[in-house]
């Protein structure tokens, strides 16, 4: 592995770590912090978010969703730019149903910005 894929690669992780420490944290504009202003982030068969903005609009609506986040990352695979995050939660709904859901995160860095973020989880949960 080249010096300049090693260095993009550390870019990479610590943008992503970052990402997850202020999502632990409820940190809302601490992970917009790191994104691109033409960010574009993606609910698979939910909801596609183009900026900044959008992002944040979302973000606030969602806060309320869940109770009792347990949030796991369970591993991150980063390639160059790109990352993949599995993950898994639990969670009271805001009707007090249990929520139990599990999903992968795409990730891109331009530069040292979050230029995309995809997430994919069970989408039949989301609907419900």
């Amino acid at each position: 592995m080249s010096d300049e894929t090693e260095s993009e690669e550390s870019r990479t992780r610590a943008v992503v770590d970052q990402l997850y420490e202020a999502y632990l944290r409820g940190d809302r504009e601490g992970m917009l912090s790191l994104f691109s202003d033409g960010v574009w982030v993606r609910f698979l068969g939910h909801k596609d978010l183009h900026g900044v903005e959008e992002a944040r609009q979302f973000f606030k609506f969602s806060d309320s969703l869940l109770r009792d986040l347990d949030f796991r990352v369970r591993r991150k695979v980063i390639d160059g730019e790109w990352a993949a995050v599995l993950w898994d939660e639990t969670a009271t709904t805001a009707s007090g149903e249990p929520w139990v859901n599990h999903g992968v995160d795409v990730i891109r860095l331009q530069g040292d910005r979050i230029a995309l973020l995809h997430e994919n989880n069970d989408i039949r949960l989301v609907a419900r």
